[in-house]
């Protein structure tokens, strides 16, 4: 369908907060146009029209051959991890991430073991992770591409191959990433996704998983329907983790706009990135890589620095978020190791700043000035 118009942000007076970020909501009409084909064939759920057409538009656009719609991305993780059969199994993971990655692990009982992250992608960090396995058996690795941007995916599949351990990415917000030109979804065991309202692709609330072995894919399209199979019987115990057809005609909507939603947010990124060069530390890698305009962090020298500029954005109409703050592993058992020198210190000062498909160039000036001048 045609690409919905964007209605910007208004600048000044500022009529309300500017938040960090909005979901993007298309016109009604357009919505209406996928939400009547489910109210014609009177089906709202259970792997109905829409969600098939959005799963095989999905699988074209990202070049995927095993992809499964769920209810949300907690639930992608939970099913990933019980797939790999994690339970009191030892994982490695990092502890700057949303805490879903490892909540979801305790749900498991799984051992969790947190490693540090490096200090540029902020992203878990491979040699550190090998350095844990020369002492510790570990059964899984659930790396986290942080705000989009892609961990060291070769590395992270080089580790699984000598350790014949599985790699299940938590790729929240990676739906669009690459690594060394190829989308990261080729690399590893399992990709989980979340597709939350807040999301550059949403489907208000909801999440998907993709796999490279067709025996995972076909049990966990099992598991998201009670553990039902082909023939109707219960062939395990399962959960209910569908998404609904009225969910994924949001995410059709999303998907027709998205190229819009890319260009927009890549616009204003790049005048972040022009403006704010010197004055603050942005996310980066070493190696080839795209992120997708998710979020717009960006690292402080000091907290305090951090704390002084988000109160003057405030005054501003201008809202900033800690993102992944207190540190992730506070919110685990007592048994977590708690000292881990780089996430320590870098998840005091991370800073995520406003960012959605209608900012003006304008807001853009006005935060990054804000910035230049409190630190």
């Amino acid at each position: 369908m045609q690409q919905s118009k964007v209605v910007q942000l208004p600048l000044s007076p500022l009529k309300s907060k500017v938040l960090v970020t909005q979901p993007y909501v298309p016109s009604l009409d357009k919505y209406m146009h996928y939400v009547e084909k489910a109210f014609d064939a009177k089906w709202l759920t259970n792997d109905g029209p829409l969600l098939k057409e959005l799963t095989d538009r999905l699988k074209d656009y990202l070049g995927v051959k095993y992809l499964l719609l769920v209810s949300n991305g907690t639930a992608a993780l939970q099913l990933a991890y019980k797939i790999k059969n994690l339970t009191n199994k030892t994982v490695i993971s990092t502890p700057f991430t949303f805490p879903a990655t490892t909540t979801a692990l305790e749900w498991q009982n799984a051992n969790i073991q947190l490693s540090d992250i490096n200090k540029n992608s902020w992203n878990l960090d491979p040699k550190v992770v090998e350095k844990h396995l020369t002492t510790t058996k570990v059964d899984a690795i659930v790396p986290v591409n942080i705000f989009g941007m892609p961990c060291d995916m070769e590395a992270f599949d080089k580790i699984g191959s000598k350790h014949n351990i599985p790699i299940i990415y938590d790729s929240a917000q990676s739906m669009l990433s690459k690594f060394k030109g190829k989308s990261v979804l080729q690399y590893g065991d399992i990709h989980c996704m979340s597709f939350h309202a807040t999301k550059l692709f949403h489907t208000v609330e909801g999440g998907a998983i993709t796999f490279n072995s067709k025996d995972d894919y076909e049990r966990a399209k099992r598991l998201i329907n009670f553990g039902i199979g082909e023939n109707g019987v219960v062939e395990e115990a399962g959960i209910n983790a569908k998404m609904s057809e009225l969910h994924a005609a949001m995410g059709l909507c999303i998907l027709d706009d998205l190229p819009m939603l890319i260009e927009n947010r890549e616009k204003s990124l790049t005048r972040y990135h022009s403006q704010l060069a010197g004055a603050v530390t942005l996310q980066c890698s070493n190696y080839d890589s795209y992120t997708p305009p998710m979020y717009m962090p960006i690292k402080f020298e000091t907290e305090d620095a951090l704390l002084n500029t988000r109160e003057q954005l405030g005054h501003k109409g201008y809202l900033s978020r800690r993102y992944f703050y207190p540190k992730n592993h506070k919110f685990l058992n007592e048994s977590v190791r708690s000292v881990l020198p780089v996430s320590d210190v870098i998840s005091n000062k991370i800073l995520c700043l406003p960012l959605m498909h209608n900012l003006s160039k304008n807001h853009v000036t006005n935060i990054s000035t804000i910035i230049k001048q409190n630190v």
